[in-house]
């Protein structure tokens, strides 16, 4: 990865609201994370400064979980211009971003 792409921030920030969501949505931090349960609760008490070590990984940690099929439909309807196939997109990815690894319940 390029030495000028820093994603620490922002993976600060994810996961800083993903420890807030923990608090009233255990299982969904499950998805996001793809942690096993009993880490959302040690997650959830933890204190933003204390998360802040996280800043000092600059590649991405999150990725969105989506297939080829995923990424071709997008690009396409973006480029197209269609508002509506868009949007259908993107909330097919909020599906697929909180589903399981592997598509199993």
């Amino acid at each position: 990865m390029s030495l000028d792409t820093d994603f620490s921030s922002i993976n600060y920030q994810y996961l800083v609201k993903v420890r807030d969501i923990a608090k009233q949505e255990p299982d969904l931090v499950v998805a996001l994370l793809g942690i096993p349960r009993e880490l959302v609760e040690p997650l959830s008490q933890t204190a933003a400064p204390s998360l802040a070590s996280i800043a000092h990984i600059r590649e991405p940690l999150i990725t969105l979980r989506a297939e080829t099929w995923w990424w071709e439909r997008f690009l396409k309807a973006v480029s197209d211009g269609r508002q509506e196939e868009i949007d259908a997109v993107i909330e097919h990815a909020c599906f697929l971003a909180t589903s399981p690894v592997g598509g199993r319940d």
